[in-house]
């Protein structure tokens, strides 16, 4: 699949990359922080960091033996 197709699997809004903190940069949902104290953060990477997120997923599957299937982080 080419990084095209991957990322199209994404919704996209601005804000700030949470694993290379650049800012004003398109990033999808990936998670949600609930700390102790009950506050909330959400957690969105941009393109670059989700290739390499979704690469990391489809090389551990590959160690495994289990299936990739890209679009589904935070899922």
């Amino acid at each position: 699949m080419t990084p095209d197709a991957v990322l199209s699997l994404y919704e996209w809004q601005a804000g700030v990359c949470f694993r290379c903190a650049q800012e004003e940069v398109f990033v999808t949902h990936i998670d949600r922080i609930v700390t102790p104290s009950g506050d909330t953060y959400e957690l969105a990477a941009c393109g670059a960091c989700v290739l390499d997120l979704e690469l990391e997923r489809q090389r551990y599957a590959e160690r495994t033996g289990r299936h990739y299937q890209p679009g589904s982080l935070g899922s």
